[in-house]
C-alpha cells in the first residue's frame, strides 16, 4: 500500500497500490480491512511482463525451484501455483521467481508469450531472459539449479508422462488442467517427455495482479469498521472489498459475478435509504 495510507489504516493490505481503498479513508481510521492478494505466475522478458495460463499447462516442461525439485502443478489455477510457490519460498528458498524448464520438442511446437513456434529473438539469450543449453547439467549450471535434483526430477516426470499419470501432483485429472492443454498429446494432454535437447528455462515469478482482500462490508454492500458496525452511506464491492470467496479462487473472472451482484444490492439499498425521512 502507499506509504502515505499506512497509518490511516489499522490493519494494512500489503502489496497493493491501495488506491481503490483511499476513498474509504476519509470515512474512519478503523475500518476492518482483509489481507488477501490475488497472485499469477509471470514471466519477464526484457522488462515486458507476460501473464501465464497457456504456456504453463502445455505438455513438454516443468516448473522447479532452485533446489531443482518441483512443488507444484504447473498446469493449476494461477491464484493456487503462485501461492504455492511463496509458501515453498518462505520455507526453503530459491522458489520465487522458480524456473520453468522446457525441451526444444516445446520450443519448436508452441507459442510462448509473443514469441511464435522456434522463433526466440538472440536478444532473450543475450540478457539471460531465456537460458539454453545442451544438456541438463550446462542448464542447472547456467540457472543456478541444483544439478543432481534436476536430472533425477525431470527422470521421475518423464516416467510420468509416458504411462500418462502424474504420481506427484496429479497434473491432468481435472478439467481446469486440460483447458489450455494439446489434445493431440497421449494419454494425458497435459504431459510429454522432457528429452528433446536443445533446453531452455526461464524465471517464473508470483506476480501481483491486485488486491483479494478489501474492506469487509455487510450483506447490503455497507463498509464495516472494526467493531463491526457499518459506516452509513459508504458501500463498496468488487476487489475494494474482501473476496466472497475467502482465500479461494474459482478461476479468471469469477469476481465478475459477485461485484456486479452486490453492486446491484448495494444500489437497491441506497435506494430504499433515501425514500426514508431525515432522521432527526
Amino acid at each position: 500500500m502507499d506509504t502515505k495510507w499506512q497509518d490511516t489504516f489499522d490493519v494494512v493490505v500489503v502489496g497493493t497500490g491501495g488506491s481503490g481503498l483511499a476513498a474509504a479513508v476519509s470515512a474512519g481510521k478503523t475500518l476492518m480491512v482483509e489481507k488477501l492478494d490475488r497472485w499469477g505466475g509471470s514471466f519477464i522478458l526484457e522488462d515486458a511482463v507476460i501473464f501465464s495460463v497457456m504456456e504453463r499447462s502445455l505438455p513438454g516442461a516443468i516448473i522447479v525451484d532452485t533446489s531443482g525439485e518441483q512443488n507444484v502443478n504447473k498446469s493449476t489455477s494461477y491464484m493456487d501455483l503462485s501461492r504455492k510457490m511463496l509458501d515453498r519460498d518462505a520455507e526453503v528458498g530459491g522458489a520465487a521467481p522458480s524456473w520453468m524448464i522446457m525441451d526444444g520438442h516445446f520450443r519448436k511446437h508452441y507459442l510462448f508469450g509473443m514469441m511464435p513456434p522456434g522463433m526466440t529473438p538472440s536478444k532473450f539469450l543475450k540478457n539471460g531472459d531465456m537460458i539454453k543449453a545442451g544438456t541438463f547439467e550446462e542448464l542447472a549450471q547456467k540457472c543456478g539449479i541444483d544439478a543432481g535434483n534436476l536430472k533425477a526430477t525431470v527422470k521421475r516426470f518423464n516416467s510420468f508422462a509416458h504411462h500418462g499419470k502424474d504420481e506427484d501432483f496429479g497434473r491432468g485429472q481435472d478439467i481446469y488442467d486440460r483447458y489450455y492443454a494439446d489434445p493431440r498429446v497421449a494419454p494425458n494432454n497435459n504431459l510429454a517427455p522432457i528429452e528433446n535437447a536443445p533446453f531452455w528455462a526461464t524465471r517464473i515469478y508470483p506476480g501481483d495482479l491486485g488486491t483479494k482482500g478489501g474492506l469487509l462490508t455487510d450483506e447490503f454492500g455497507r463498509v464495516l469498521k472494526q467493531d463491526g458496525s457499518v459506516i452509513e452511506g459508504l458501500y463498496a464491492s468488487g476487489n475494494n472489498t474482501a473476496s466472497v470467496m475467502g482465500k479461494t479462487y474459482p478461476g479468471p473472472g469469477s469476481t465478475i459475478g459477485p461485484a456486479c451482484t452486490f453492486s446491484f444490492i448495494a444500489m437497491n439499498h441506497l435506494a430504499e435509504k433515501s425514500k426514508q425521512p431525515p432522521m432527526d
